[in-house]
């Protein structure tokens, strides 16, 4: 998977991927992945594909490897002490893989058990244009992922930071991530797609 060129479209779960390529030659492309191909998705996948909670990643679209193949880092940093109830926390994803040529990630903070499970928890505020948060169905969740500036690795690594501002209530919140590595052939083939979950206690420093 390579950056954007002129017969490039972005694939459902936000990475590039040229559509043609999806689609055997003489077939009208109205098989199970056409319509994830169309529109483009610049700015990174529709919401709700972390993979936590029910949701599909990034193997919606992209193909190539199981999930969470070995021999890749997808970490968070910043949450490690836990979280105090409204307080703002810089947060870094770092994801490192074997062959990549651009990638993109999207994520999700919601609450763990309780009556709110799978809500929404707090809100997250991108710190330059290498992120972007968009809303899911019925606005209760907020996605963090990444843009088009924010695709492009250095050396097989890359990190996006943004800032989470944690519920004013104190209950365990759990993140989800799903990421994906692109195998540099503008195809949504030979993708390596890995998933997180880090859960996150109340009454951190």
């Amino acid at each position: 998977m390579s950056l954007p060129g002129p017969a490039a479209a972005l694939c459902a779960a936000g990475l590039f991927a040229m559509a043609a390529a999806a689609v055997p030659a003489g077939d009208s492309g109205a098989g199970p992945h056409a319509a994830a191909h169309t529109p483009p998705h610049i700015e990174g996948p529709p919401p709700g594909h972390t993979g936590g909670f029910g949701e599909p990643t990034c193997a919606t679209c992209h193909f190539g490897a199981p999930l969470n193949e070995a021999g890749t880092t997808l970490e968070v940093g910043g949450l490690e002490g836990g979280y105090r109830p409204g307080q703002r926390h810089p947060v870094t994803v770092r994801f490192e893989s074997f062959d990549m040529l651009a990638a993109g990630f999207q994520g999700a903070f919601r609450f763990a058990d309780g009556d709110r499970r799978g809500a929404g928890a707090g809100g997250i505020r991108p710190l330059d244009d290498r992120v972007t948060v968009v809303r899911g169905e019925g606005g209760d969740t907020e996605y963090v992922q990444h843009t088009r500036a924010g695709s492009a690795p250095t050396d097989g690594a890359i990190e996006w930071t943004f800032e989470w501002r944690a519920p004013e209530t104190e209950a365990p919140v759990v993140l989800h991530i799903a990421a994906n590595s692109g195998g540099g052939d503008d195809s949504p083939l030979d993708d390596l797609v890995y998933t997180l979950a880090v859960t996150i206690p109340a009454g951190g420093p």
